[in-house]
């Protein structure tokens, strides 16, 4: 039977409710959800979360703001929602998933699915925008190029490389604050507003064979990004090749009005 965590002893703490304004509130409440109850092991699969009213109150959000939160929550695979009985956990899925439509980092899924996802084989590499046809997006001068491995449980899914003009981040500046993902770095200085994307199947081969260690002819989803500023300024081009094992998109299609 599923129980019940009631928000008043869920030992949450102030800062929970201290909500970003550079993001909509249905976001940060459905994240503060997914971190403090799900991800954190508090409420394990089969349990029910805390009512729309208790949610409300916890936030200081209106009761139509919390259902957003919760049906994004559900539509990400997190929770169900039973009519009469409320948001009940679901199991943890064994790939990281997520839409697509979202600009977030794979750092940022993975944690949102409750995966550990670890850097390797880490390189900077600084070249000019002619010496490397995938830099010619961005006007002349010098490019920064970060090239890395993702693991899971010591294997390899997946190997990113990203392209960043020095005028937008200095080779310096990404050294000193790289932790994993460059999007965050253009995310959180407010750079990255969104971005147009390809995701094509290939199969691994030559060096991209070896860099991931995995067989010859693997599958792979290769997803091609370029990220733009609120003008439309390329500030990242951005080539990853991903285990289709372990990373899963879903686009929403919806008819027309």
């Amino acid at each position: 039977m599923a129980t019940s965590a009631p928000a008043e002893s869920a030992g949450l703490g102030d800062d929970i409710s201290r909500i970003r304004s550079r993001r909509q509130l249905h976001t940060e409440i459905r994240e503060a959800i997914l971190n403090e109850f799900i991800l954190s092991g508090k409420l394990a699969a089969g349990a029910r979360l805390p009512s729309e009213s208790e949610l409300s109150r916890l936030f200081g959000a209106s009761r139509v703001t919390i259902r957003a939160a919760l049906q994004s929550l559900k539509d990400q695979g997190y929770i169900r929602i039973v009519r009469g009985s409320g948001s009940i956990v679901l199991p943890r899925p064994e790939s990281i998933s997520s839409g697509i439509d979202r600009l977030s980092s794979f750092d940022t899924f993975a944690q949102q699915s409750g995966k550990k996802i670890r850097t390797a084989d880490l390189e900077f590499t600084r070249i000019d925008r002619d010496d490397d046809p995938l830099a010619e997006v961005f006007e002349p001068g010098p490019v920064t190029v970060v090239s890395r491995t993702k693991t899971i449980d010591a294997r390899k899914v997946a190997l990113i490389v990203d392209y960043v003009p020095e005028s937008v981040l200095p080779l310096d500046t990404m050294r000193r604050r790289f932790d994993g993902s460059v999007l965050d770095l253009l995310l959180t200085d407010g750079v990255a507003e969104y971005s147009d994307c390809t995701l094509i199947p290939v199969v691994a081969t030559g060096e991209l064979r070896d860099r991931l260690g995995c067989k010859d002819g693997s599958p792979l989803l290769q997803l091609s990004e370029l990220t733009r500023d609120s003008v439309g300024a390329v500030v990242n081009r951005s080539e990853a090749w991903l285990s289709p094992e372990t990373f899963r998109f879903q686009l929403r299609r919806r008819r027309e009005s």
